[in-house]
Parts: C-alpha cells; sequence; structure tokens
C-alpha cells in the first residue's frame, strides 16, 4: 500500500510539471537550442531528486516490518527436560496398607529433588510415627518410574 501511495505521489508531481511546462511554454517554433535543453534535463533532474525525498520521507515514516515472524497463533511448549526421572528402590516402603517412597530418601536420593511434585505427598500414621509419602501411582503420572529391576 505504501508503495502505492508513493508512485501517486511521483506521478502527480511528474504530472503538475509536465503541465506547467505547457503552460508557460511560449508558442515558437519547434527548435530547441542549448538553453532550452539545458533546462529541460535540470527540470528532470529536479523533478527525479523530489521523487526520491519523498520516497525516503515515506520510508522513515512506515513502520520496519521486513523479516518479522507472522504471530504465532498458538505458544509451542517450552522442551520438557531431558532427564530421566527415576524412583529410587531403598526409598520405596510398604506399611501393610500404605505404600510409597519415602518423602526424605526420595528428596536425599533423586538427581533433581526439585522435579519432585508437591501433590504427590500423603501423610500417612506408621508404627513408626507420622510420616511423608510419595505416592507411586501419582509419582507415575508426573513421569516418574521404578528403578529399573524393581518391581514391589
Amino acid at each position: 500500500m505504501a508503495a502505492s501511495i508513493r508512485e501517486s505521489v511521483t506521478a502527480l508531481a511528474l504530472a503538475g510539471a509536465v503541465a506547467l511546462t505547457a503552460v508557460t511554454a511560449p508558442a515558437a517554433p519547434a527548435r530547441a537550442d542549448n538553453e532550452e535543453i539545458a533546462g529541460v534535463i535540470a527540470g528532470l533532474a529536479a523533478l527525479f531528486i523530489i521523487g526520491r525525498a519523498i520516497e525516503q520521507h515515506n520510508d522513515r515514516n512506515q513502520p520496519v516490518t521486513r523479516n518479522v515472524p507472522p504471530p504465532l497463533t498458538h505458544r509451542p511448549h517450552p522442551p520438557q527436560p531431558q532427564v530421566r526421572l527415576i524412583a529410587p528402590a531403598r526409598c520405596y516402603r510398604d506399611f501393610g496398607t500404605v505404600r510409597g517412597y519415602l518423602a526424605q530418601c526420595m528428596q536425599q536420593n533423586v538427581a533433581r529433588p526439585g522435579l519432585l511434585p508437591p501433590e504427590c505427598i500423603t501423610r500417612v500414621h506408621t508404627n513408626h510415627g507420622p510420616r511423608n509419602l510419595f505416592a507411586g501411582r501419582c509419582l507415575a503420572r508426573f513421569g516418574w518410574q521404578r528403578e529399573p529391576g524393581f518391581h514391589p
């Protein structure tokens, strides 16, 4: 759209210059001397310079949108960490009706304790007093796996 406006302004300036030349030209026989040729060349150069100045002015006023990617319709998810989330077998406890991974043991023995989901912690009462356990099925929903070779 900006290019068509520039072309229209340049064409208007050129048409105005041609019309002004036709109106002010004296009625004389068609012959050109050096002064007239120089005048025509100077007029065309002036028109060219004016047209370039208008184009450059319009270019400065236009927002720069070159090489800008189109807006995303949905945001891609950040890459998931490529860390294997392994629940160590030594942290697993079976208290009869309640089973799970001891929270303190997990905090001390996993590679990335910050990735342990707090939603999976359950407080249980055992013969040895209250304990915080990570529920195994809940951990599995968050991508945690049993240690290879461990089958409770």
